[in-house]
């Protein structure tokens, strides 16, 4: 059905990889592959990309919500969350080099996946197309992200950064799909982004079929534009009509759906559909901006906050600093 696109592919699949076969989960990964500690730059123990596969295999919805410091990580793990998702919004926003941190945004970037993975137990999904990867080509990209302890890689079938850039053809993405699963080999989950909704339900529903022949382990198809404000009941049925249209060929559980805070599809929804995986991209920053601009304004008129704020020791607690609270104290 996808005709010569896929077929070429496929060929270059086989070029790109020089004849050798793809790893299987759990196989030995290549000489250089190492995730290297944030905190100290010695060789640790492998992280555990499989974590994120097994909860995808298990059958029920992972939530990533978009992540971008330790503090949201520990908050995450806390909360019993099992993936989050780097948020180059985020990261931007928190942004902040110190003297000593790399010039190169896409450095920085990688450190900070560096750190939330060190930071808590969760599994990392890195955007390999943020917008700060200057002229790096797929095959860095996915290295980086490797060695950064990524469980999962994203990438776009945009040409370059930028909601109006035109699409790459299905040929030329699944080229770069088996480019990004040799660097990263089987436990780490590829994702292919497609912008193509934007234009048309049919291209995107073909572009996702073509993406998961040509190896990604799942599939986002941008709903921006049936994620409209207000929410409106006329809205809803709106989206849930292109969810539904795009289903009838591609399977639910190889699906990404996303929502900026989670709010416009419930997850009790998104699991009854069957989803794989549902990135809240800016559920945290969008609460703690809220939640400090609420207490903030409450505090300087001597008012109540809108909700009880936590202790120094439930604090201490949840970003594991309890030891430093002590010595303070």
């Amino acid at each position: 059905m996808l005709g010569d696109d896929l077929v070429t592919a496929r060929e270059s699949d086989a070029r790109i990889s020089d004849g050798q076969e793809p790893r299987e989960l759990g196989a030995e990964e290549p000489e250089g592959h190492q995730h290297r500690s944030a905190v100290d730059g010695v060789d640790v123990a492998p992280v555990p990309r499989a974590m994120l596969r097994d909860a995808l295999g298990s059958g029920d919805l992972v939530v990533a919500p978009g992540c971008y410091d330790v503090v949201g990580a520990r908050v995450l793990e806390a909360a019993g969350i099992e993936a989050a998702y780097l948020t180059p919004f985020g990261f931007q926003a928190a942004d902040a080099p110190a003297p000593h941190a790399p010039h190169d945004p896409w450095e920085r970037y990688l450190d900070r996946a560096r750190e939330l993975v060190d930071a808590a137990g969760l599994a990392v999904i890195v955007d390999g197309q943020a917008g700060l990867e200057g002229n790096r080509g797929a095959a860095e990209r996915a290295a980086d992200a490797f060695s950064a302890g990524a469980a999962g890689f994203v990438i776009e079938d945009r040409q370059g950064f930028g909601k109006d850039r035109p699409l790459r053809t299905m040929a030329e993405v699944g080229r770069e799909i088996a480019t990004v699963r040799r660097e990263l080999g089987r436990e780490t989950t590829v994702i292919v982004r497609t912008d193509a909704v934007r234009d048309s339900l049919d291209d995107a529903r073909a572009r996702c079929e073509s993406y998961l022949d040509a190896g990604a382990d799942l599939v986002q198809p941008l709903m921006t534009r049936y994620l409209n404000y207000p929410d409106t009941p006329a809205d809803r049925e709106r989206r849930m009509s292109a969810y539904q249209f795009l289903l009838e060929r591609v399977p639910a559980d190889r699906v990404v759906a996303h929502s900026p805070t989670g709010r416009h599809l419930p997850v009790s929804e998104a699991r009854r559909m069957g989803f794989g995986l549902y990135f809240m991209s800016q559920l945290l920053i969008a609460s703690a901006v809220t939640g400090m601009t609420h207490e903030i304004a409450a505090v300087l008129a001597d008012e109540p906050g809108p909700t009880p704020l936590l202790t120094p020791e439930d604090l201490a607690t949840l970003t594991g600093v309890g030891r430093w609270l002590e010595n303070r104290w």
